[in-house]
């Protein structure tokens, strides 16, 4: 036997423990991160699940209840209330927002004197935290002193209380909201628009086909997985909302703007109900999950 055959076997193991570490590597890489996440947000989820389903004083779990937080959440008309009342407003702001920020993107995405400047501009309400956002839009929403109550008061000839109306109040926050919201979708899709080929959009102008058709036949189609990825997220930030609710209504008049994170954040922090507060988190998690769920399906089917 050679020298180089006795050393053969000891080179192959040398090789198998190096791949070993190789494929070891990117997992302790990636360990720590996994840590954070699971820290940050599976563990609150377990917490909740199991203040969800016991009696609680305080932060202090009790005796095991069940599913009586759930039960007595769904029994009561006001349970229903918040998340149809959520529905609205999740519906409607993105109905509100989609639009504006498509328009906005297909605007921005032509050269014109001044276009950074107005892309600047544009993208400030995102800029602004959304506690600074609902308090300008308290001002100027106030039937006192606000700027759009003063206009409308002019055309109907009357005071106008827009967040304090029944009518008026859903609609008032859901345009701050949209305010709010519509650059994080206008930027996405603005950064899919310009990644289209101009080569499609030449050989459809040769076809003779005109604005409407050039955007329905080749943008819409190759920015639509940008688009669902922005509805999901503002889907869900949306369902979420408390700030805007807590700040302009405090979930007034008479409940019509009561969404269920301002339901929570009332149960939680005021009536010291974690375990109540629990459940109704729970249920808001469970509709994120099957938004999410619904758009990601309708993302998989059109790949």
């Amino acid at each position: 036997m050679t020298v180089g055959q006795a050393s053969l076997p000891y080179s192959r193991s040398a090789v198998k423990g190096r791949s070993k570490s190789h494929a070891l590597f990117p997992w302790l890489l990636m360990a720590p991160s996994v840590l954070l996440v699971l820290l940050v947000t599976v563990l609150p989820i377990v917490q909740a699940v199991s203040l969800s389903l016991r009696e609680t004083f305080f932060l202090e779990q009790g005796q095991f209840i069940g599913a009586d937080h759930y039960k007595r959440f769904f029994a009561d008309p006001s349970g229903h209330r918040n998340i149809v009342t959520t529905l609205v407003f999740a519906a409607g702001s993105i109905a509100l927002t989609f639009p504006l920020a498509i328009g906005l993107a297909l605007l921005l995405s032509r050269d014109f004197p001044g276009r950074a400047v107005v892309r600047t501009l544009l993208i400030l309400p995102w800029v602004v935290s959304q506690l600074l956002g609902a308090l300008m839009w308290q001002w100027v929403l106030s039937p006192n002193i606000g700027a759009i109550a003063y206009w409308l008061g002019k055309f109907v000839g009357g005071r106008v209380d827009i967040l304090g109306t029944t009518n008026t109040a859903m609609a008032g926050m859901i345009v701050a909201n949209v305010w709010r919201t519509y650059p994080y979708a206008m930027i996405l899709t603005l950064a899919a628009i310009v990644t289209v080929p101009q080569d499609l959009y030449e050989a459809a102008k040769v076809d003779g086909a005109n604005a409407r058709q050039r955007f329905f036949s080749i943008t819409f189609p190759l920015i639509r997985p940008t688009l669902l990825i922005a509805l999901i997220i503002l889907t869900v930030n949306a369902i979420n909302m408390i700030e805007l609710p807590l700040i302009l209504t405090g979930g007034g008049p008479i409940d019509v703007t009561d969404l269920l994170g301002l339901r929570v954040y009332r149960e939680a922090f005021v009536l010291q109900n974690f375990g109540f507060a629990s459940a109704i988190a729970i249920v808001m998690f469970g509709m994120n999950a099957l938004m999410s769920i619904a758009y990601i399906r309708v993302l998989r089917s059109e790949a």
